[in-house]
């Protein structure tokens, strides 16, 4: 089942601001507009289409805001990261358990929610390693581009980004 755009509801935009506020973070104008903004998104945004999301409506919104409120509602469990090799870093407001496609044309990232993919047996990783979680990465074409004759291109936001773009605070990247 593919997940498909809905407004925030009161509640989930209020649950957000609570986290917020819980952290010490006063919910300003701009953070309430990113939160509405990014709550209601199902394409997994950047921080910088986000940014431009709700900069079309503030004008005023400082990029490093959307990163680290973004990174907030992470450490939070209210989003999670999309990491892509090589890819922007994604966000997802949808912290439930899923699985997404991803379209090697066009970069379009959609949301999967499948017993049967949650079912899947984690091959024993390499010796010392603990698997925490697991998710299944299912690239292809969408739809549009499956029906397009264009030629293949490189993805939105798969500018090479800095190795770790999607790490957390402190983590270090391999």
């Amino acid at each position: 089942m593919v997940r498909t755009a809905s407004r925030p509801t009161d509640a989930q935009l209020e649950r957000a601001c609570e986290a917020l506020r819980g952290r010490g973070l006063p919910v300003t104008a701009q953070r309430r507009a990113l939160l509405a903004a990014f709550l209601q998104r199902t394409d997994h945004p950047t921080v910088d289409a986000l940014h431009a999301d709700v900069s079309r409506a503030l004008p005023g919104v400082n990029r490093a805001t959307v990163y680290r409120t973004l990174e907030t509602l992470v450490e939070l469990g209210l989003a999670g990261r999309v990491a892509q090799h090589a890819a922007a870093c994604r966000y997802d407001p949808c912290v439930e358990r899923h699985h997404h496609l991803l379209c090697e044309r066009c970069g379009a990232v959609q949301d999967v929610f499948s017993a049967e993919l949650d079912a899947l047996r984690v091959p024993q990783p390499a010796a010392g390693f603990v698997a925490r979680e697991f998710s299944v990465l299912i690239a292809g074409l969408c739809g549009a581009c499956a029906s397009s004759r264009s030629p293949a291109r490189t993805p939105r936001g798969a500018k090479a980004q800095r190795h770790g773009a999607c790490a957390p605070r402190g983590a270090k990247a391999h």
